[in-house]
């Protein structure tokens, strides 16, 4: 899942790698029996990284540099065996949190290409190509219309690596000899853009190298095309925001309709609050699901391995962040002193403020008792918490509470424990 699989494990193996394959069928004569098809890649970053969840909207970001030059080539030595060319496209922010990320990725790169040039035989099998684009900087403030600047940098190489055709008669006319390789921190949301657009620029090309497209025409004179397109693309981006963070994708809007909207962006933020609490809360759970079924936790039976334990000071805390809130909303809904009264309204703030001191000292000193992390594979990274007092039980609501952190988890009487120490799921 998100958060609890990012970079590359020590085979090259990295998160949310995706193979996207566009084909397109034709049936209209005399192209009856043809077949297009376009392949992209996407994956993250390849390096030794993660980010560590604290119940902060940005979780720590964590990068081990010593390990990550042998996963970077080991990772780039299997795609270019794959694909033979990869034209890396690297979306991350140049600047502030991402930063260190996409320093590492054009060090890295640089490293591995100058290898490839003392090596005649790796540069006859592929060679890694790279480029950085700040897709939050140039597309900025609504310009979606500038992501052409990346187009018109790859669009040589795009054109170069071509494409597949296979003709009516079965004979195949053209191979596609490289692939394009997106990413951005998640490889959700920014990527999906970027592929969507890279797709539009192929198909276009295919359309009228067949003729199906004179050399002045374009999808936006074919409004059912279009949108079949655009459909296509935003589904799939769905699709693979769903299996990784538990949600749609962001920003989908732009491409189910070529614009951002005032609804999209009501909706980016409904799925970002919607990440924020799976990641924090519920992702663990679900990559423990993941990783049983992959086989790297062995069912022992014993004692449930989903019990939290927390100590007295987590428990006082959190029934008094559970009070607080229960105050709010009376005094929002109920106005004990009458609605849009001076008293009701220092009853509110009051309490509002209750609500935000508590919750700052939960993450503030709790986060690793409250958080949802992996219980069967170790978590390299996963603070440990301190349990004083965690036997002594808080009045009426610590049943309530200490259930509820857990209720993702079931209650069944066993032992998962780990057949692998290895930290990644990549």
């Amino acid at each position: 899942t998100r958060y609890f699989s990012r970079g590359a494990d020590e085979d090259g193996n990295v998160s949310n790698f995706a193979e996207t394959e566009q084909i397109v069928e034709l049936e209209s004569a005399p192209l009856k029996g043809g077949v297009l098809s376009h392949v992209q890649i996407r994956g993250s970053v390849p390096i030794d990284w993660y980010q560590n969840i604290n119940l902060k909207y940005i979780p720590t970001l964590l990068i081990n540099i010593e390990q990550s030059t042998d996963r970077f080539f080991r990772h780039f030595d299997r795609v270019i065996k794959d694909y033979r060319n990869v034209y890396a496209v690297n979306l991350v922010n140049k600047a502030k949190y991402e930063k260190p990320i996409g320093d590492q990725f054009t060090r890295l790169s640089r490293e591995y290409a100058n290898s490839q040039r003392g090596d005649e035989k790796g540069a006859e099998s592929g060679r890694l190509y790279y480029t950085h684009f700040d897709f939050h900087k140039e597309c900025s403030k609504m310009r979606w219309h500038r992501i052409s600047l990346l187009i018109d940098e790859i669009s040589g190489k795009l054109e170069e690596f071509g494409y597949y055709y296979q003709d009516p008669k079965g004979d195949v006319i053209h191979h596609q000899t490289g692939v394009i390789r997106t990413n951005c921190m998640d490889c959700l949301d920014r990527t999906n853009v970027v592929q969507s657009v890279v797709a539009r620029f192929i198909l276009t090309a295919q359309f009228r190298e067949l003729e199906v497209l004179s050399s002045n025409e374009t999808f936006d004179m074919f409004p059912q095309l279009e949108g079949m397109m655009r459909n296509i693309w935003a589904d799939n981006a769905d699709a693979v925001s769903c299996a990784y963070s538990g949600t749609g994708a962001l920003k989908t809007d732009f491409t189910r309709t070529g614009k951002r909207t005032k609804i999209g962006a009501i909706q980016d933020g409904r799925n970002s609050i919607e990440r924020y609490i799976r990641g924090n809360f519920l992702d663990g759970v679900r990559q423990d699901a993941m990783d049983l079924f992959l086989g790297k936790a062995q069912v022992v039976y014993g004692s449930d391995p989903f019990k939290r334990q927390l100590s007295l000071q987590c428990k006082m805390l959190l029934a008094c962040l559970v009070v607080s809130l229960l105050m709010v909303v009376i005094g929002v809904i109920y106005a004990p002193f009458g609605y849009f009264t001076l008293k009701s309204t220092a009853f509110v703030v009051s309490w509002e403020g209750v609500t935000y001191l508590v919750a700052r000292e939960v993450m503030k000193s709790h986060a690793a008792e409250v958080l949802n992390w992996p219980s069967l594979v170790p978590y390299p990274y996963r603070p440990q918490a301190v349990h004083v007092g965690e036997g002594l039980k808080v009045p009426i609501i610590g049943h309530y509470l200490e259930n509820g952190l857990g209720a993702a988890s079931t209650a069944a009487d066993s032992t998962l424990t780990s057949q692998s120490s290895k930290p990644k799921r990549a």
